[in-house]
């Protein structure tokens, strides 16, 4: 197989394939046979037809297209490995010419990801925001594991910020009750601004037994058109207060939530794990910092087709995560009083963003002839198999596929590039308020 481009415009490019007559042949072969266990004709079981009979019977054309259909998709792909082109939609085909016994040749029309033209990337000036960290940041992280592993008390006491209160509630608007204001031993967290505002704090110093009546305003950006801005009474009753035994600070709670013997040991721990949360926290945010700059200086038309696809990847992200909460998209909507018109909205400057980054480091990678070595790839594939606990030897031998190992190396080059821009940068740390 061979393939060249021939010619072209922009980003619209027109690349000739030739499949060598051995390829073809096996085609037209596995296509006779193909359509021979389709149609039926008089006189032979189905895929006992010969080539000539079936021709006549289906057409050479329908045999050509199958043929084709057959030799297209690894032609393809091996056209755009060894061109080293990106398309971003389906390819027009034409069929130049074919024999059935000689090399066949048809052209793709492609449409790439466009070419950028690069601002001044480097020199560019960051600042890179260092938390200045105290004791209150340690105290929070053992606060919150007091608070994973506190033992949940029934108390007769009043409800308390912070306490679980099992509720049956009724919601009326004008005395009527209304749908989806119904919900039987809910457990409320006060506090937890899980209901709307106003609902939750009514609810402090409230009983086991006990029955109040709250009484709220639904906000005018309320979900549901029937209930924005209205006034609504809830009936509550309250079936138990439950309240959280927090451990007291000592070595023995240090044992309990850890493998250190001291709670000093643990503090030292927690520091250094916050630290590098912080640290790696400014990292990124100077990594992004770099990119915007970079960015307003480049300058590129991304096609709509790219902005709509990468949109659409998203709303599959969204979808993929609901679906792990077990709630769909539809539902979502309803929840949220989103529409899939205002999701797109908002995501697609974040779509085109995200596009013009990859562009970016591309054609930084590409100025700064950036290289990718096999020490590199094997770091990758290591890093990868740690991340998502995936055994080392399959993932090699995935990536030895060449589109796979072309789509890692592309990755690695963009890091890489990101890196060459934040080397050429100045950057200046500055340490903010606690």
């Amino acid at each position: 197989m061979a393939s060249k481009i021939i010619n072209q415009e922009k980003n619209i490019v027109t690349v000739e394939i030739t499949v060598d007559g051995q390829e073809v042949e096996k085609a037209y072969k596995q296509a006779s046979q193909n359509l021979g266990q389709k149609v039926s004709v008089p006189g032979f079981r189905k895929g006992k037809v010969p080539a000539e009979i079936l021709s006549k019977h289906v057409g050479e054309g329908s045999i050509i297209e199958e043929a084709m259909d057959i030799m297209l998709p690894a032609a393809y792909s091996q056209a755009l490995l060894d061109l080293d082109l990106d398309p971003i939609d389906r390819p027009k085909v034409d069929i130049v010419s074919f024999e059935k016994k000689g090399p066949a040749v048809f052209t793709v029309e492609l449409q790439l990801v466009p070419k950028g033209i690069l601002g001044d990337y480097t020199g560019l000036k960051l600042e890179r925001k260092l938390i200045n960290l105290d004791e209150t940041y340690i105290d929070n992280e053992i606060e919150a594991m007091r608070t994973k592993t506190a033992k949940i008390e029934t108390v007769e006491d009043p409800a308390e910020n912070g306490d679980t209160v099992v509720i049956d509630f009724e919601g009326y608007v004008d005395e009527v009750k209304f749908d989806g204001g119904t919900g039987s031993k809910f457990p409320l967290e006060l506090g937890s601004n899980s209901f709307i505002p106003g609902f939750e704090e009514q609810l402090v110093g409230i009983k086991a037994g006990e029955n109040r009546e709250v009484n709220v305003k639904f906000p005018d950006e309320y979900h549901s058109e029937d209930l924005k801005g209205k006034e609504s009474v809830f009936k509550v009753l309250a079936h138990e207060v439950k309240r959280k035994k927090l451990s007291e600070l000592n070595d023995d709670f240090a044992k309990e939530v850890s493998d250190f013997d001291t709670l000093e040991e643990l503090r030292n721990d927690v520091k250094m794990s916050v630290t590098n949360q912080k640290q790696q926290q400014a990292d990124n945010a100077l990594r992004a910092q770099a990119l915007d700059l970079a960015i307003e200086k480049l300058e590129v038309e991304v096609p709509e087709i790219m902005i709509e696809e990468r949109t659409n990847q998203f709303l599959k992200d969204i979808e993929g995560d609901l679906q792990q909460q077990g709630m769909d998209l539809q539902k979502y909507f309803e929840l949220t009083g989103m529409t899939e018109e205002k999701v797109r909205s908002e995501y697609r400057a974040n779509a085109e963003k995200h596009i013009k980054r990859d562009i970016l480091l591309d054609e930084v990678a590409m100025a700064e002839k950036i290289e990718v070595t096999p020490a590199d790839l094997e770091k990758e594939i290591n890093a990868i198999s740690q991340i998502y606990g995936q055994d080392k030897a399959m993932l090699e031998t995935y990536f030895q596929a060449p589109e796979n190992t072309k789509m890692l190396s592309k990755g690695i080059k963009r890091e890489k590039a990101l890196q060459s821009i934040l080397d050429k940068a100045e950057i200046t740390d500055v340490k903010e308020e606690k």
